[in-house]
């Protein structure tokens, strides 16, 4: 690690697994004289560390009665567009170029993939206000499609659908069933839809600490050369304390991140990629932004506000009314200075702005500019725009990649998260087992810092020989994603 300053005379000490006394001689156990004995921590809280566990803990539980895989259904529209396979004036052969179907209303076929019209069924293509045509038999099925016959429902007999209109691939929908006024049979049929099964499956993870028997008695007896400040902010001088804070302080990131960053193992047939130490599967589920990857993305070069509203009108055009097209944008440090310099270009657009506010007095004929910072755009169509500080995207520790025009690449990106709700339940959820969320274990040998001290005349139970004691705790847990399509993403290009 790089020197953070000239008066760092030594560098930081990293390690894993068993604390032993050699341990406590890196930690400043010596004679020189301290300053200060509280650490001041270099990364604060701010980058990553508590604010993920933060992020995650905002999404109310849903909980499971049993642990494994975990189902949700979406449903989407029940009409759809049907894709033309063939057009073809005599039934077999595809329609030759500079042909007028359907001119003087006569009849000619269209062949599509499945059987989704109906007789008396009026279709429309790409050009859907320009002629209508109806089904006038059942379908009939051929091969691996469906021949239709149909006819233009029109009072111009020179009317006729272009060739190019009749092209493979063209998409095709249903307007509704026309029928005669006297004694009509039937009309159109109802269309169905299934709904979408999602699925995810809880993930299990696990953290552990050994500590021999004399490293309890060095805690106790021999204070550390200095002092940290815990969880609840009380001053701290004993190894075993810290010890813990870590423990549980880290392990809360590492569920924190399972829950944001997991990635699934399932494979195509249903079965999982990874066994564990015991030779059983190990069963890894979808993590937030792993589900959001069937959501909506937006990759950019030139951060601007045009391009942002125009991904936001994809996003909610047909979907959103004028009312809730509110987002929210996460984003880091760099980006907070994108959205504002992008802001601030279209400001200077605009000629009939004009104002001095940014000017303020100091005095003695000086002047100060309080330029002020962005972090709201309203854009047309009823689109407003927020931008939050997301001190996730700023961590140096798990976000590895800088931007060549300077800071991490991460803090570059604009997550849109929809805290709302889909048919009544909020969107995003984690998920957790009833009664069963987490578990937290000590096995004590010898010496352990949880049991009465020691009396020679009245032997205590160990479940261990070893003279020291183990802990360990363990999460079960998942996060559900009810409707992708409600979540967002914008990325530098860089990161595609």
């Amino acid at each position: 690690m790089q020197k953070v300053s000239k008066l760092q005379i030594v560098d930081p000490k990293y390690w894993s697994g068993l604390t032993r006394e050699a341990h406590l001689g890196w930690l400043g156990m010596m004679e020189p004289q301290y300053i200060s004995k509280v650490i001041n921590r270099i990364y604060e809280v701010n980058h990553g560390s508590d604010n993920i566990v933060s992020f995650i803990d905002q999404f109310p539980v849903h909980y499971l009665d049993e642990e494994g895989a975990y189902r949700w259904m979406l449903h989407g529209s029940d009409e759809r567009n049907i894709p033309l396979v063939m057009a073809s004036t005599d039934g077999t052969n595809a329609i030759a170029g500079g042909a007028r179907a359907g001119v003087a209303r006569s009849q000619f076929y269209m062949f599509f993939p499945e059987r989704y019209f109906e007789a008396t069924s009026v279709i429309v293509g790409e050009n859907p206000d320009d002629y209508q045509l109806r089904v006038v038999e059942d379908p009939i099925h051929m091969g691996q499609g469906w021949r239709y016959r149909v006819e233009l429902v029109t009072g111009d007999a020179e009317a006729f659908v272009p060739v190019e209109d009749l092209a493979a691939g063209t998409r095709w929908s249903e307007e509704f069933g026309l029928v005669e006024h006297e004694l009509s049979k039937r009309g159109s049929g109802v269309h169905h839809a299934a709904p979408l099964m999602m699925e995810n499956v809880t993930s299990v993870i696990r953290k552990n600490y050994d500590v021999p028997g004399n490293m309890i008695t060095k805690g106790k007896n021999h204070p550390l050369a200095f002092a940290f400040i815990d969880q609840d902010g009380k001053t701290q001088t004993r190894w075993i304390d810290k010890l813990t804070w870590d423990f549980m302080k880290q392990f809360r990131w590492d569920k924190a991140r399972l829950l944001l960053h997991g990635k699934s193992n399932k494979l195509s047939d249903g079965q999982y990629g990874n066994k564990g130490e015991s030779g059983n599967t190990i069963r890894a589920g979808f993590g937030l932004y792993e589900q959001m990857e069937g959501g909506n993305t937006m990759y950019y070069n030139n951060f601007s506000l045009d391009s942002l509203t125009d991904f936001a009108m994809q996003l909610s055009v047909g979907k959103l009314k004028e009312d809730s097209r509110k987002f929210v944008l996460s984003t880091g440090e760099y980006g907070l200075y994108e959205f504002h310099k992008a802001a601030s270009d279209k400001l200077s657009g605009f000629n009939y702005f004009q104002s001095d506010h940014h000017l303020k007095s100091g005095g003695a004929g000086r002047m100060t500019l309080d330029e002020g910072q962005i972090a709201k755009y309203v854009s047309v169509n009823g689109i407003e725009f927020n931008v939050i500080l997301d001190p996730m995207k700023d961590d140096p520790i798990r976000n590895k990649q800088y931007h060549p025009e300077g800071g991490l690449l991460s803090s570059r990106a604009y997550d849109i998260w929809d805290f709302g709700t889909s048919n009544g339940e909020p969107n995003i959820q984690r998920v957790a087992v009833k009664d069963n969320e987490e578990f937290f274990r000590y096995i004590p040998g010898m010496r352990d810092p949880f049991s009465p001290y020691n009396k020679p005349t009245s032997p205590q139970m160990a479940a261990s020989s070893v003279d020291g004691y183990s802990v360990y705790k363990q999460f079960i847990g998942g996060i559900l994603l009810r409707n992708p399509l409600r979540t967002g993403r914008i990325l530098p290009s860089m990161m595609r």
